[in-house]
């Protein structure tokens, strides 16, 4: 049976205006099995400065054979600001108000999609009132990741707040659908309720990677990536999350050893970059590139040896990771070593490289020797085992059906 779905998400994008996030590409896969479907999103976002303008409440467009309503939002430009968090209470409101518009078909599935955690609100109100089922997508595990990531105490007001909601969308769901794999033991732990989740990980978009690629300047190549050395590359934001400072002293050490021939290579910007160079200074082994176009990726990883990739030792991580950045690296087919102390997958499950204890400096740096040390075919063979895996269990397509399950 055909359903009407809505997928609210306040960070979804489309390739129109920077690119095909997750939910733009699920919602692909629902309206080609028949389905009508509505992506909602905001166009405030500090993941994207080219979402469109406009000064009604909402922008509608079709696009990719679904629909696309835009709800002009207050406006941020710093993840940490106060009007972030009430761009998300503007947000909803909104989402609210659209059942008060005829033009807007009422759904019969409302997908709410972490972030913002207030999209429970939106997924209670219109199984409430529309009986609607409602999923709830937990893509980042809040509040929860402020405590660990950002030193909020458990009493904070707005922590408080926030987790009053995650628990009513543990509740009130229908199913919970989680990119992080071990999702059930959080949800079993907070309201005993792990039966309802199931594991629908970070997925590959194929026609991005075939048909948008561009190639980066010879300036670039030049200028950062040093010829004849052992590259070993990280690309993506440079914030607390991302412990970068432990890769920093991987190189430290091995400028100390005296390694000559392995040198890292850091692309992106971030708030903390100025700090990484500063901890980098005095050591030649390591070069700090700007941000590139998401569509040049593949080439700087593709004159890569092995990708890299860290997380801090902390609670939160403990139920897996899901990152984007792994589809990239598996893709452009080159090993893969993380710092990660949590529930392991994608890497182990693909046999595409290893992960190292998280914060662990030491024995990251004997993996990058390790691989520094395999001939041209082991690499190959690692790098093949991780494109395999993509291409064949994480295609959307595949991840759509399971998804398209939880409507029935």
């Amino acid at each position: 049976m055909k359903k009407n779905v809505w997928y609210i998400s306040k960070y979804a994008n489309i390739d129109t205006y920077g690119a095909d996030t997750r939910q733009a590409s699920f919602c692909k896969e629902f309206a080609k099995a028949g389905h009508t479907v509505r992506l909602i999103t905001s166009n405030s976002s500090h993941l994207y400065n080219s979402l469109p303008e406009f000064e009604s409440r909402y922008k509608n467009m079709s696009y990719d054979g679904y629909e696309v309503t835009w709800v002009n939002t207050l406006k941020y430009t710093k993840a940490t600001s106060i009007n972030r968090i009430l761009s998300w209470v503007w947000f909803e409101f909104f989402v609210l108000m659209m059942a008060y518009r005829t033009q807007y078909e009422k759904p019969d599935v409302v997908i709410a999609s972490s972030l913002s955690i207030l999209s429970v609100l939106s997924g209670c109100f219109y199984k409430r009132f529309y009986k609607a089922k409602f999923i709830f997508e937990v893509r980042d595990i809040w509040p929860q990741t402020l405590i660990d990531l950002k030193g909020f105490s458990h009493k904070h007001p707005l922590i408080w707040c926030l987790s009053k909601v995650e628990k009513l969308g543990y509740k009130y769901s229908d199913s919970i659908v989680g990119t992080m794999p071990g999702l059930k033991d959080h949800v079993e732990n907070e309201v005993g309720l792990g039966c309802k989740v199931v594991s629908i990980p970070q997925g590959i978009n194929l026609d991005f990677y075939t048909d948008n690629q561009k190639e980066l300047s010879s300036d670039f190549i030049e200028n950062y990536i040093p010829k004849n050395k052992f590259i070993v590359t990280y690309t993506g934001t440079m914030g607390d999350a991302n412990a970068l400072e432990y890769i920093v002293s991987a190189a430290k050490v091995l400028h100390l050893e005296q390694v000559t021939n392995v040198h890292f290579l850091l692309v992106g910007n971030g708030y903390l970059k100025d700090q990484l160079i500063e901890q980098a200074k005095g050591i030649n082994n390591i070069t700090f590139a700007p941000v590139i176009k998401k569509e040049q990726v593949q080439h700087v990883l593709e004159l890569s040896n092995i990708l890299v990739a860290s997380v801090r030792n902390e609670k939160i991580y403990k139920y897996g990771i899901s990152l984007n950045k792994f589809i990239d690296y598996m893709y452009a087919k080159k090993p893969v070593i993380c710092m990660f102390s949590g529930y392991p997958s994608m890497i182990n499950e693909a046999n595409s490289g290893e992960f190292t204890p998280a914060e662990d400096v030491e024995s990251f740096v004997d993996a990058i020797k390790k691989h520094q040390k395999m001939s041209a075919a082991e690499l190959n063979e690692l790098g093949e085992n991780g494109y395999r895996f993509l291409v064949e269990q994480r295609v959307f397509s595949r991840l759509g059906s399971k998804f398209m399950e939880l409507f029935k």
